[in-house]
């Protein structure tokens, strides 16, 4: 039988080799310019400073924030050997403005260690992104079934549960709203919880070829900005 770590490593290293590395990188510029959006014009801060990528994957959304100005950008990820959930991250106290958990925290049985990792090496007032599926099972038309499609999800969180655990470590709530790409920062000065009926109702994934931009944007994703206030 294999262990927990071996099946995450499997499927890491089959997902790489599915990556086309130039669609990634229009998909992480995308990425970027959500974020990018959402410090500008809801946090009322600039994307910029040292940013940490946990669980950086292919590294495309590294290659793409590297190449902006006022970013220096560092990935991580299983293939560099550290396990999240019991290694001591290679890097200095205070040394990050930003770190980026995106689809990582689902993964892991128990966060308590990379979460003091986080507190250890982002500076005061930084800022911490987590980006994860919304599984409220209160709420079916965003409950994400397909979370179980990857056999690596281990843990779900809905906007309660990953706030309650982010203020066990001191980190304090920002913003919590609906993932999703292209669309205006209008959505996210709603009420949460319309945002991810919002975003549930839509029939289209935002990265659908043909379909009117209008009708994009689908996702059960939660954008999460949490700060660390030491």
């Amino acid at each position: 039988m294999m262990g927990q770590s071996t099946v995450t490593e499997a499927y890491n290293a089959d997902w790489q080799k599915k990556a086309l590395e130039d669609g990634r990188l229009k998909s992480q510029e995308r990425v970027y310019c959500a974020l990018s959006m959402l410090f500008n014009e809801v946090l009322r801060v600039p994307l910029k400073g040292k940013v940490l990528d946990l669980g950086c994957g292919d590294g495309s959304l590294v290659k793409i924030l590297n190449r902006k100005d006022g970013i220096i950008a560092a990935g991580i990820d299983i293939k560099d050997g550290v396990n999240f959930e019991t290694d001591v991250l290679p890097y200095g106290e205070n040394e990050f403005d930003i770190a980026i958990m995106y689809a990582v925290i689902e993964h892991l049985n128990n966060p308590s260690n990379i979460l003091a990792e986080l507190r250890r090496v982002t500076k005061k007032n930084g800022k911490i992104i987590v980006i994860t599926s919304n599984f409220d099972l209160s709420h079916p038309m965003v409950c994400d079934k397909a979370f179980f499609d990857d056999p690596t999800h281990v843990h779900s969180y809905n906007p309660m549960s990953i706030q309650h655990l982010m203020r066990l470590y001191n980190f304090k709530k920002k913003f919590i709203g609906l993932w999703t790409v292209p669309k205006s920062s209008f959505i996210w000065k709603l009420p949460m919880q319309w945002q991810f009926y919002i975003g549930a109702l839509l029939p289209f994934r935002g990265s659908a070829k043909y379909a009117p931009s209008f009708l994009k944007g689908k996702s059960k994703i939660m954008l999460c900005v949490f700060g660390n206030d030491k």
